[in-house]
């Protein structure tokens, strides 16, 4: 019986995820700069600093925490795209060099596949027929590769960086408004839990699911890494009196 597509509990479908699109990329970069500003302001609030010294370390902190994600991401994009291109050239030189070989791993995967022997016989021979057919065959089905998922290493790093920057920007924000470092800090952890919640629900929403889902998720995996990381920069130099 068919049913009308818009009761489907999916988004509707669009063929492919949109250009740009790098939610993944977003989520790691805006989770990692708030945990680390949030973890970071908490282990030296306490210290005895001035709270302008206390404002520029986090400046400080988050440009730098910046620029090392958008250069990780940058390295090892195009290291990804590098290994991606070697194995397509490998493939297009054992389809020239070794055909007979690789015939019959076309045959083995539509075996593999659940298809009787003589219809694998025949589909393999019409792939095989086209040599560019043959290769785009091998890439996708053996390899599992699809040249069209090749990131950019330049996007892919601003993606990172500038995610970064936005995730430290809201445990960092009431440091310039307000003076004493603990009342800072308070606000600091509230915003950031909101930061948190509202990514993840977007996410959640990009992705089909229930907002809720998303923002508890967030909150409870990137409120733990916070928790664990005032306990690094706080309580253990305080326990071992480097403090």
């Amino acid at each position: 019986m068919n049913k009308d597509p818009s009761s489907s509990p999916f988004p509707p479908e669009t063929g492919h995820l949109p250009s740009g699109l790098r939610i993944r990329d977003v989520v790691l970069g805006m989770n990692d700069g708030m945990v680390t500003l949030t973890s970071f302001l908490g282990g030296i609030s306490g210290a005895p600093l001035s709270h302008t010294s206390i404002l520029y370390a986090g400046l400080m902190t988050s440009l730098a925490g910046s620029l090392s994600m958008g250069a990780g991401a940058l390295l090892a994009t195009q290291s990804q795209n590098d290994l991606i291109r070697r194995e397509i050239a490998r493939e297009r030189w054992e389809i020239a060099h070794v055909p007979e070989l690789e015939k019959q791993e076309v045959y083995n995967l539509f075996i593999s596949f659940g298809l009787p022997p003589e219809e694998s016989h025949h589909i393999t021979e019409r792939i095989v027929a086209d040599p560019e057919v043959w290769h785009r065959f091998m890439v996708r089905e053996e390899l599992g590769i699809h040249e069209e998922a090749m990131e950019s290493p330049v996007k892919s790093a601003a993606t990172l960086s500038l995610s970064f920057m936005a995730g430290a920007l809201p445990p960092l924000l009431p440091y310039f408004f307000f003076p004493k470092a603990y009342e800072a800090f308070s606000v600091a952890l509230v915003l950031s839990l909101l930061t948190l919640a509202v990514t993840g629900s977007i996410k959640s929403r990009l992705a089909g699911e229930s907002p809720f889902k998303g923002a508890g998720e967030m909150i409870l995996l990137g409120g733990a890494a916070a928790a664990a990381g005032l306990f690094l920069g706080e309580i253990l130099p305080r326990f071992f009196h480097l403090s």
